[in-house]
């Protein structure tokens, strides 16, 4: 008898069935990487952002409202400082040199520059993305500026305590160091009202027991603080769970 040539598949349906469920197993496959893929991206994305809430809200935000509480305090004091060198009296200067303090501080972007290098902001929501990067978006500037302001105090408390009245040289000096300040308490105000009105934009409010203790070591402005910030901000930025407009 004539031999019968073997088939790859019994017939067309069968064929048809093993590819489907071939079809189906990949698919299967992908959706689930897929699937878990998303998950682990939310979560990080979930993480970035509780990383970024918690940066702004108990460091950034609570260092640039304690810039604007301290701003009119410095810059009256910084005002009767030029006046007193102007005069060239050493012991009043070297006096009020005393009641000039900055706060020491770091204005950090670390979560955010974490998120950007792992690629996680561009899995956030678009707004909450453009959000984040508007309000860090005068945070190296803030902390570059800090740094010069620190620089000039330290050229301030420069002059010697010792010697008669203040010569020419150590005024130009110190009103030099003076003027350097006023200009950069003026930019660090400026700089806080961006901050603190773009946390309020995506909803970050400030951590009151840490805005608290960075007035710790700020006890010369203690009787002279601002503390009505709405006309300035235009909003309550010490509002539990999130600022209130």
């Amino acid at each position: 008898m004539p031999r019968r040539k073997a088939k790859l598949f019994g017939d067309w349906r069968e064929f048809t069935r093993e590819f489907v469920i071939i079809v189906l197993g990949v698919l299967t496959a992908l959706l689930a990487q897929s699937a878990v893929e998303a998950m682990s991206w939310r979560e990080k994305v979930r993480a970035a952002m509780q990383d970024m809430d918690q940066e702004l809200s108990t460091g950034n935000g609570p260092q640039a409202y304690v810039r604007l509480s301290i701003h009119q305090c410095l810059a009256d004091r910084l005002r009767k400082l030029r006046l007193f060198i102007e005069s060239g009296d050493r012991g009043a200067v070297i006096t009020a040199i005393d009641g000039v303090q900055l706060p020491v501080r770091n204005y950090n972007d670390a979560a955010r520059e974490a998120a950007n290098s792992a690629d996680i902001t561009a899995h956030m929501p678009s707004d909450r993305k453009y959000g984040y990067r508007i309000v860090y978006a005068l945070t190296p500037e803030m902390n570059s500026l800090h740094q010069k302001e620190l620089e000039d105090l330290a050229a301030l408390r420069s002059l010697p305590e010792s010697g008669g009245p203040m010569d020419a040289q150590e005024k130009r000096a110190i009103l030099a160091a003076v003027e350097n300040l006023r200009l950069d308490n003026d930019r660090m105000k400026r700089a806080a009202i961006f901050t603190l009105r773009r946390m309020r934009d995506i909803g970050i409010g400030l951590d009151r027991p840490q805005a608290t203790r960075n007035f710790a070591d700020l006890t010369a402005y203690r009787n002279c603080l601002t503390t009505d910030m709405k006309p300035m901000l235009k909003f309550t930025p010490l509002a539990g769970g999130g600022p209130q407009t």
